[in-house]
């Protein structure tokens, strides 16, 4: 069973207290070919024949975790539910050399097949095969790719890192772009189709729990830490029945887990105005808008019992202060007076002179203003009182069309953990716990107001107005 929770606007004891249960719970085992791995193979001796009844253990390069099997009568061997890793295979048969494979890759979703050949000989003898190579997919019929965790820290991420950007690499994807707010979508999520189908049939699970935003399905909930990640399993056709709930890709990312070996790292992105151009649009005399990204955390993980339990914990954090502007169309002091005359050849016509005609009775006739210039006696008094409180037009030259520049602060702070803790209770029951959380503060939401200071000023004094 796979617990996966999320906070939005955690609190830092919450998340401290959860952090210290982690130590002492764990989970029931998940059987669930998504969120492990398998090694199968067969064992035959020099001339092809299979050796039944051989013995097979596999181990964790890692963790030390073994797990122990044997061949059946056509030789052939199936370990499931291997967690994501580097393995060895030993083999080892009645007068036959032992046998051993080194640094197999086993990763999620996935079927490793390692097949070894056993020579003749004494038990004192061996032979040792380092990094083997990978064979054609046979096992399974799906189409996958993986972004291991080796890409996700060598490849160039946009500012943010969020995994997501690198779909861009893998073949069926359309660039993931950002979308919809910071208060709908807090993660950052990106938005991408799969092999044309809409982007609301792709599924996204973390350590096997889907992480679907209810609101927006074509978006995920929670966005993990870049350093948080082992892998990224990506499936786009031929699914297998446990993939489920997915049309365009189902996406299976795991949470790193720690090992025998004390590991940690340490990061810092920083980002400003400084090193971007400055925008075509910002009007002149102005300077480049301040633009300032900040981007730091780090993980530590590692044994709390060797071979037995371990710990992996990621922090990420985003501090983003900008200067937003927006370019907007205001009317010019002339229109305010309900003079139109530049106004590009368009008349505005008397609304008291219209009447229907023609042959069918359904032709609009209308007499235009003299000289394109409404009558102040014929203004509206709410206009009136409306037209003094819109702002006043202040970037010259530009006549009636984006002619207004306004700007405002904005700050968006995010941070999320990501903890996790595994437990191998013996070397065939295997438990996991994760807890992630999601803190957003954004102190200054102003995607509205920037887009245009005078809606803002005619939705506010609208009632006043109309007294």
């Amino acid at each position: 069973m796979v617990r996966d929770y999320h906070a939005h606007q955690a609190t830092p004891w919450l998340a401290g207290l959860v952090i210290a249960l982690l130590l002492v719970v764990s989970g029931t085992p998940a059987a669930a070919q998504i969120l492990y791995g398998s090694i199968v193979g067969s064992v035959t001796d020099g001339s092809g024949a299979a050796i039944p009844g051989a013995a097979v253990k596999i181990t964790n390069l890692s963790t030390g975790v073994v797990r122990e099997t044997t061949t059946n009568a056509v030789g052939d061997y199936s370990v499931p539910t291997l967690q994501a890793g580097s393995y060895s295979v030993d083999v080892t048969s009645t007068g036959f050399r032992p046998a051993q494979v080194t640094n197999i890759t086993v990763v999620i979703n996935n079927v490793t097949r390692t097949n070894l050949r056993l020579e003749l000989g004494q038990v004192t003898e061996s032979i040792t095969v380092s990094d083997a190579a990978a064979v054609l997919q046979a096992d399974r019929a799906e189409v996958r790719a993986e972004v291991t965790a080796q890409q996700l820290t060598n490849l160039p991420v946009p500012p943010g890192r969020n995994y997501q950007a690198l779909f861009a690499t893998l073949p069926g994807f359309t660039t993931p772009t950002n979308a919809h707010s910071i208060p709908s979508n807090p993660s950052r999520a990106l938005r991408f189709n799969v092999n044309g189908t809409s982007g609301s049939t792709n599924n996204t699970r973390i350590d096997g729990a889907s992480s679907t935003n209810i609101w927006l399905p074509h978006m995920t909930a929670y966005v993990p830490a870049l350093e948080s990640i082992e892998t990224v399993n990506v499936v786009t056709n031929s699914f297998d029945a446990e993939q489920g709930l997915a049309g365009g890709a189902a996406v299976n990312v795991q949470i790193k887990s720690g090992t025998n070996e004390f590991h940690g790292s340490a990061f810092e992105y920083h980002n400003n105005n400084k090193t971007k151009a400055k925008n075509f649009f910002i009007p002149t005399g102005e300077r480049n808008p301040k633009d300032v990204f900040n981007n730091f955390g780090g993980t530590v993980g590692g044994p709390i019992k060797r071979n037995k339990v371990f710990f992996f914990t990621s922090y990420d954090s985003n501090v983003q202060r900008r200067f937003v502007s927006r370019r907007g169309s205001v009317p010019t002091e002339a229109m305010k007076q309900g003079n139109f005359t530049n106004s590009q050849g368009r008349l505005v016509f008397d609304p008291e002179t219209t009447v229907m005609g023609g042959p069918d009775g359904l032709e609009v006739f209308r007499t235009p203003f003299a000289g394109n210039q409404v009558p102040l006696s014929r203004m509206n008094p709410v206009s009136a009182k409306i037209i003094p409180l819109w702002p006043t037009a202040n970037i010259p030259g530009t006549g009636s069309q984006n002619n207004y520049f306004t700007g405002a602060p904005f700050s968006f702070d995010r941070q999320t953990l990501d903890a996790k803790v595994n437990l191998n209770l013996t070397d065939k029951f295997t438990s996991f716990v994760r807890y992630s959380f999601l803190d957003t503060t954004p102190s200054m939401l102003r995607s509205w107001a920037m887009r245009w200071e005078g809606i803002r000023l005619l939705a506010a004094t609208w009632v006043r107005a109309s007294d």
